[in-house]
């Protein structure tokens, strides 16, 4: 597998986290994928054969040429066959809502309805490997919804931010007091800015950050992980885990480590060998488990 990310026009930044893109061959024993439910919204352009549904046992359906996605409560299933190429934008959820509209419920929307013109010749690109012309036509168009909607950030997507920033610990009333609002008022705001309320973001701000934890470190105690991250003990991490990704903490840490010895044993072998069927991803897959980076001056330590 190919990946590489990119920064953004600075103008974008205040909504978009990055860009990036991939390519990955999927032979008959790579075709299935389980990713897990991530703090951010995902625009993603496909070039290849790719199927989805909106649960793990779900009925496939055709992937969209472009489709945003994010923010769910359960693991998105993938089938990809062949070659596969994507072309992704990674958005915080304020940025989905402001450019396309997008609000929590919302499984996937299909972009390629409302922009068909533009989705065919990205998707072109990629197809003809011409990353460097997609992206700039993808950031174009962005540009142009930017000067058309965009908004600046208000009291509920900066509450959204300290909320990115606190790893998910952070208290509505702590933050609607800091911003001299009530708590009822910065609710509402949060809401209608952010296309989500403040606790289910939360919830999936520290869900992410327990897989990349664990991404990055199998091995790690998840007593001390379920104390700085703001659970009462162990048992509430695993349950909330397993509610989330429909499987525990020490399960997926095991498929970690077995995705980690496979791809060693394909690089050792100078060939690619397939990972283990229904294999679950995450965002961490791609940044090394990093927190995500925050707009302005916000971004965690």
């Amino acid at each position: 597998m190919s990946f590489q990310e990119f920064l953004p026009d600075p103008r974008l930044q205040p909504l978009v986290r990055s860009y990036w893109q991939v390519s990955e061959y999927h032979d008959v024993s790579q075709q299935e994928h389980h990713f897990l439910p991530e703090r951010s919204v995902r625009l993603t352009f496909y070039a290849g054969q790719s199927w989805q549904a909106s649960t793990p046992l779900g009925e496939l359906e055709p992937m969209p040429q472009a489709v945003l996605f994010g923010l769910t409560l359960t693991p998105q299933r993938v089938v990809s066959v062949g070659l596969t190429r994507a072309l992704g934008v990674e958005l915080y959820p304020w940025g989905a809502r402001q450019l396309f509209g997008w609000e929590f419920g919302q499984y996937t929307l299909d972009l390629s309805r409302d922009h068909p013109w533009l989705c065919r010749a990205v998707c072109a690109l990629i197809g003809l490997n011409a990353w460097d012309e997609a992206r700039q036509m993808v950031e174009d168009w962005l540009l142009g919804l930017l000067n058309q909607q965009g908004q600046a950030l208000q009291s509920g997507t900066q509450a959204a931010i300290q909320l990115y920033r606190s790893l998910g610990s952070a208290r509505i009333g702590t933050l609607a007091t800091e911003l001299n609002l009530s708590q009822r008022h910065l609710e509402r705001l949060f809401v209608q800015e952010v296309g989500v309320n403040a606790k289910t973001l939360a919830r999936l701000i520290r869900f992410e950050e327990i897989h990349n934890r664990l991404w990055v470190d199998p091995y790690l105690p998840l007593a001390p992980l379920a104390y700085d991250l703001g659970f009462a003990d162990q048992a509430h991490l695993t349950r909330e885990f397993r509610t989330l990704a429909h499987m525990t903490p020490r399960r997926f840490a095991q498929s970690t480590l077995l995705r980690v010895r496979t791809l060693a044993d394909a690089v050792n072998d100078d060939r690619l060998l397939a990972p283990a069927p229904a294999q679950a991803h995450s965002r961490a897959d791609t940044d090394n488990g990093q927190s995500p980076v925050l707009p302005g001056d916000l971004s965690p330590p």
